[in-house]
């Protein structure tokens, strides 16, 4: 069982690195790339597929070794409804501002309610990581994990103001240019670049849980060199 939860930890650590440092090549050289930011695009997608598939591979390790926690997990409603709303206004306060005038995008409203949702979905994944490290992590692993928990948040908002903004035209291109839905998320990706610190966050907070449950191995048993 020990030498699982080494493995599902080490191969969370290497997904959050992946996908970081994907997000991170986004936010530093989307200012740059200008005419070549499709092809870049495209390569972040494949880089983005591994870093998530390293991801879901560690938690699909942990759920079964912890599944009393994971159904715990899901009994957090609370923090849901708490996610939702709390991010529902925040999207409606940053549509609010930077909106485009004379109703070229949705009311504002329903960008609330639309981008309330995207969040919910991005805060919830962020917030099981945070539920699946905190029991085996010291103080500053938790404060690591939580801070990624808040960064990610932020960002989410963020990018479920650009989603409810631009709803309408995401939907046309679903009807109309199933393709080109591709490239129409593309600013939305570079919205979410700046998780690349929650992911750096995420990474040293399950490094953290590594080394913990390391230094509670017996030396005389088998595992992953240390």
């Amino acid at each position: 069982m020990t030498l699982a939860l080494r493995w599902a930890l080490a191969t969370f650590v290497v997904g959050f690195v992946v996908e970081g440092a994907t997000e991170g090549y986004q936010f530093f050289s989307a200012g740059y790339l200008h005419a070549a930011w499709i092809g870049f695009y495209y390569v972040g997608l494949v880089t983005t597929g591994v870093g998530f598939y390293l991801i879901y591979r560690g938690r699909h390790e942990w759920t079964e070794l912890h599944r009393s926690r994971v159904r715990h997990g899901r009994r957090l409603l609370a923090a849901a409804v708490g996610i939702f709303v709390t991010a529902g206004i925040g999207v409606g306060v940053v549509a609010d501002v930077t909106g485009a005038p004379g109703g070229a995008t949705p009311p504002l409203w329903a960008v609330a309610v639309v981008g309330g949702l995207v969040a919910l979905a991005l805060g919830n994944f962020f917030l099981s990581l945070v539920m699946a490290v905190l029991a085996l992590v010291g103080p500053r692993g938790r404060v690591l994990a939580w801070a990624g928990f808040a960064w990610s948040l932020g960002v989410a908002v963020l990018a479920g103001a650009v989603v409810g903004e631009r709803i309408r035209s995401l939907l046309g291109e679903f009807v109309s240019n199933p393709v080109g839905l591709v490239v129409g998320f593309a600013p939305i990706a570079f919205v979410l670049s700046p998780l690349f610190v929650a992911y750096a966050l995420f990474a040293a907070a399950y490094w953290d849980a590594y080394r913990h449950v390391v230094a509670r191995e017996p030396r005389s048993s088998p595992g992953l060199p240390s």
